[in-house]
């Protein structure tokens, strides 16, 4: 008998472990993704060149290769492709209408809203005739985002009127449906909560700090999960993203979730139903609390209910991001002797000598970042700034290598 085939929708560098995991385990694989060349093929037992995003010719992929389970962990895009195969294949997945209320923006907000949270004055709008009334309706400063995108992809903080066109035109080119969410900037502390859901019951396995650039407030410099020492606002934080969750949807998967922290209120901003980017799901996640969330997810895709346990004192992790000067990378110095520092998990570049470095528009815009981890916050800290204090650029034009920030 054939072992059970597992499709997995994305077939780039963030899906290897996923195929690599499920094959470990005993299944066969199908990837499927846009590009012709991906690395995931060649460890895959079968792949086809298909956009994740694309239902029918999807399920027809599905359908041609008679998978046993679908799962897409690490993309936006792909999440409501996957719970539309699994729905017309009767295979477990979170549903699609929920998938669309994890991936469209304002549909999230109108259902929080209605759910009695709190979120963000906010309106959905699509041509720029509705802009200027959006934006007097609920006051600058404002966010203006793609309601359907990811990593920060079109996201703009507007102050007055004269950015407004500008950042309304960014976030339009960014969106696949052409809607755009125009809200209230909410002030206080940002948070990630990511876990894992089972029979609607979630499960809190990391809480991270995110600590913004003072030059690109929308954009990481820091995200930071502290070590065992309970938080004073968990049973708050807990409250939030149970009812975010349930006001989505949500019965079974893993969740990354972004709030904002006032004095009185969680606030919800934005809530994935995949694992959380910059190796938080494969790395950071099963470090702190103790659980393989990738191996949930696989189980949950083959129809078996994980058992999350997380662990009673969490560990630490950081992810510290790397800045570069503008211009053309030359040379990358120091990478061998950051890595191999006890601690460091990871060090990753999204960047490739001859590359441009330009403005820190987005998420996507960062050159790179360090993965550490260890057992207390001050430890995973020092790891991480010792690590980046090694590594150093050269760009074209210039007589020696400067520091990364």
């Amino acid at each position: 008998m054939k072992p059970k085939l597992l499709h997995v929708l994305g077939a780039g560098p963030w899906q290897l472990p996923t195929v690599r995991l499920a094959k470990s385990i005993g299944y066969r694989v199908l990837v499927t993704d846009v590009y012709a060349e991906r690395p995931a093929y060649a460890l895959a037992d079968f792949h086809e060149v298909v956009d994740i995003t694309d239902l029918e010719r999807t399920l027809q992929a599905a359908i041609d290769h008679r998978i046993d389970g679908i799962i897409c962990d690490t993309t936006d895009v792909g999440v409501p492709t996957a719970a539309f195969v699994a729905e017309r294949l009767g295979l477990p997945g979170i549903g699609y209408e929920t998938a669309l209320n994890f991936t469209h923006k304002g549909r999230m907000r109108q259902l929080t809203e209605n759910a009695g949270l709190l979120v963000p004055r906010y309106r959905v709008i699509s041509s720029p005739v509705a802009l200027r009334n959006a934006a007097s309706e609920i006051a600058y400063p404002l966010i203006v985002k793609p309601v359907d995108n990811q990593s920060g992809r079109g996201v703009s903080r507007v102050s007055n009127d004269s950015g407004l066109e500008a950042a309304f035109q960014a976030a339009k080119s960014c969106s696949r449906s052409g809607d755009v969410l125009i809200e209230a900037c909410v002030v206080g502390h940002e948070i990630i909560v990511d876990g894992f859901v089972v029979s609607g019951q979630p499960k809190i396995l990391g809480v991270a700090d995110k600590e913004p650039y003072p030059d690109a407030v929308t954009v990481s410099a820091r995200i930071h999960y502290p070590d065992g020492e309970r938080r004073p606002d968990l049973d708050r934080i807990q409250a939030a993203t149970s009812a975010t969750l349930s006001a989505l949807g949500l019965l079974n998967g893993v969740f990354h979730a972004e709030f904002i922290v006032q004095a009185r209120d969680v606030v919800p901003i934005d809530v994935a139903a995949r694992g959380g980017g910059c190796m938080i799901y494969s790395h950071l996640i099963p470090h702190v609390s103790g659980i393989n969330v990738m191996r949930a997810m696989i189980e949950l895709a083959m129809g078996d209910l994980p058992a999350i346990e997380p662990a009673t004192v969490p560990r630490a992790a950081n992810i510290e991001f790397i800045r570069m000067p503008p211009g053309r990378l030359a040379e990358i110095f120091g990478v061998n002797a950051a890595a191999a520092l006890p601690g460091v998990a990871a060090i990753h570049f999204n960047v490739q000598v001859g590359e441009q470095i330009g403005a820190l528009d987005d998420k996507d815009c960062r050159p790179g970042y360090v993965v550490a981890l260890a057992n207390t916050a001050a430890q995973v800290i020092d790891v991480s700034r010792r690590a980046k204090s090694l590594l150093s650029v050269r760009m074209d034009g210039t007589a020696g290598p400067v520091a990364v920030f």
